[in-house]
């Protein structure tokens, strides 16, 4: 049976096909305050339930992982901290460097590897126009390592996509930051969207063929719960 990392949430697992896949990249993109990070964390403290023995490794590029959340999320148990190997990169060229490196310190075993997101520190650099170009080659080379890690060894690699708008459209439009990068390395692309009640956001199944497949959820302390569908 094909071993799936699961999100804590059954509902967003069934649109999913059972959970995210080890040996592929998947995205999780979608505006802020959709629950990118949340979500990405949640299948790390999953993983490291179900696997007494495992690790987790988490980039929080964008430095929004707290040691408050996440005993919070695991119920006060502090014992998951020595298991969810957390980095944080303060540029764009130390997160290369951290993605190079994780080929040599994650094991060869199913293993859930996070980026989150993928392009923060990417967008800080690319948007100077003498460097768009070189970002744009380096984040290809970072996609490549992760790449690697997943078929290589075996990861569930995790990527938080962020999104800005189409120019011309006033804001009302937006996409993928490097989409054509992401989309092109992404094995399952999963858009979460903010609905109108307070505290649900929905999730849509890109990538794959099932793609449009939907669900609901609700982001409580504890982590995902599933919501009925109006």
């Amino acid at each position: 049976m094909e071993r799936r990392l699961s999100t804590g949430c059954p509902s967003l697992d069934e649109v999913l096909g059972g959970g995210f896949r080890f040996g592929e990249i998947s995205l999780i993109y979608g505006e802020a305050s959709t629950g990118k990070t949340i979500l990405a964390l949640s299948c790390c403290l999953e993983y490291l339930k179900r696997d007494m023995k495992g690790k987790a490794f988490y980039i929080d590029a964008d430095h929004e992982v707290s040691t408050r959340r996440i005993i919070q999320m695991t119920g006060g148990d502090s014992g998951f901290l020595t298991r969810l190997i957390v980095m944080r990169p303060n540029s764009f060229r130390e997160q290369t460097e951290i993605v190079e490196r994780l080929l040599t310190i994650i094991p060869e075993r199913p293993t859930p590897v996070v980026v989150d997101s993928i392009t923060g520190l990417y967008r800080l650099r690319a948007g100077d126009p003498e460097e768009t170009f070189q970002a744009s080659k380096e984040l290809n080379r970072q996609l490549g390592f992760l790449s690697e890690a997943a078929r290589g060894n075996g990861a569930a690699v995790l990527l938080t996509g962020q999104v800005h708008g189409i120019p011309g459209t006033g804001g009302s439009q937006v996409e993928l930051v490097a989409e054509r990068l992401l989309r092109y390395w992404s094995d399952m692309i999963l858009r979460l969207e903010n609905t109108q009640t307070s505290g649900v956001r929905q999730a849509v199944l890109e990538k794959p063929l099932d793609r449009g497949r939907i669900c609901r959820f609700a982001i409580g302390s504890a982590g995902l719960t599933g919501v009925d569908l109006d």
